[in-house]
C-alpha cells in the first residue's frame, strides 16, 4: 500500500513522486491514469508529465488501446543488475540447491522491501506439478512464510510501524487478518525459528521459512521452500524439512558474518 514518509528538505518531491508510482503499478501490475490520480494527490498536469518521461526512459510501458501502464523493461535491467552482483545471491545459491535437491521441491531466496517481501532467486526442479515462480514478485509479509520470519524478529518500532501501516486483507480463507492472531504466530516462530505459509497467500501451497541473519544479527533473507500443499505434510515440515533447513540458515548466516557468541 501507498506508504506516507517524512519528508526531507533534499527530496525532489516529482522524483520521489515516480518511484511511488512505479511500486505501486509493481503491486497492481496494470493501471490507468484515473486509478493514479484517485491513488496520489497530485495535479493531473504534474502526473501526466511524470508518466510520459518513464514511459520514454522505459520504466513504464503505455498500451494506447487499452489507455493502461505497465512496468518496461528498465525495471528488469535495473533489477537484475542489482540481484547479479548481490553477496547474499552469490553465497545463498549453493544453499538454494543442495536443499531443493534433497526435497525435490522449489526453495527461494526472499528479502524485505519495505513492508513487503520479495524473491529474489531460486534453484528450481523439475516437477510436473509446481509452483509457478516467484521471483521478482511482492507478497504481503503477514501471509508468506518468508515475510513472518522478517516480522517475528523486526524490531519493535517496525512492528508497529507495520501495524499502523498495513492493512492485512484476507486472499484465502486461511489468511490471518487479527491482528492478535498474527502476533501469537510471530512470538511461535520467534521460539521455534521458523515460519509456515498453510495456504495463506495462495490456495494450495504451502511454504516453509528460515532467517538468514548477517554481521550485525538482523534478519537479511529468508530460505524458503514453496509446493504444492499435497507433497508437503506438517510432519515432513516440522521433522526433517525445517532441521535441514534451519542447518543450512546457520550456516549461510555464518558465512555472512553472523556469530551467535558475539550476539550473546
Amino acid at each position: 500500500m501507498y506508504r506516507k514518509r517524512e519528508k526531507s528538505d533534499y527530496v525532489v518531491q516529482n522524483i520521489d513522486l515516480a518511484f511511488d508510482i512505479l511500486f505501486y503499478i509493481a503491486r497492481k501490475q496494470s493501471v490507468k491514469i484515473k486509478d493514479l490520480e484517485e491513488k496520489f494527490s497530485v495535479s493531473t498536469n504534474t502526473l501526466e508529465k511524470i508518466l510520459e518521461t518513464l514511459v520514454m526512459r522505459g520504466y513504464l510501458d503505455f498500451n494506447k488501446r487499452k489507455k493502461i501502464f505497465t512496468l518496461g523493461i528498465k525495471n528488469f535491467e535495473l533489477g537484475n543488475s542489482y540481484i547479479s552482483h548481490s553477496e547474499i545471491r552469490r553465497q545463498a545459491r549453493p544453499y538454494l540447491q543442495k536443499l531443493a535437491e534433497e526435497f525435490q521441491e522449489n526453495v527461494y531466496l526472499a528479502t524485505r522491501s519495505g513492508f513487503e517481501i520479495v524473491y529474489i532467486d531460486i534453484y528450481e526442479v523439475p516437477r510436473n506439478v509446481a509452483v509457478k515462480s516467484r521471483v521478482g514478485r511482492l507478497l504481503p509479509m503477514y501471509a508468506s512464510a518468508s515475510g513472518k520470519v522478517h516480522l517475528a524478529f523486526m524490531e519493535k518500532e517496525d512492528l508497529e510501524e507495520f501495524f499502523k501501516e498495513v492493512k492485512l486483507e484476507k486472499f484465502t480463507e486461511n489468511t490471518i487478518t487479527d491482528k492478535n492472531l498474527l502476533l501469537k504466530e510471530l512470538e511461535e516462530v520467534r521460539k521455534k525459528g521458523y515460519a509456515i505459509d498453510n495456504e495463506e497467500w495462495e490456495k494450495e501451497v504451502r511454504c516453509l521459512s528460515v532467517p538468514v541473519r548477517d554481521y550485525s544479527g538482523d534478519v537479511v533473507a529468508a530460505l524458503t521452500l514453496s509446493a504444492p500443499s499435497f507433497r508437503v505434510s506438517f510432519d515432513l515440515i516440522h521433522g526433517k524439512m525445517k532441521d535441514k533447513f534451519k542447518k543450512a540458515s546457520e550456516e549461510l548466516s555464518e558465512k555472512l558474518g553472523y556469530s551467535k557468541e558475539i550476539q550473546l
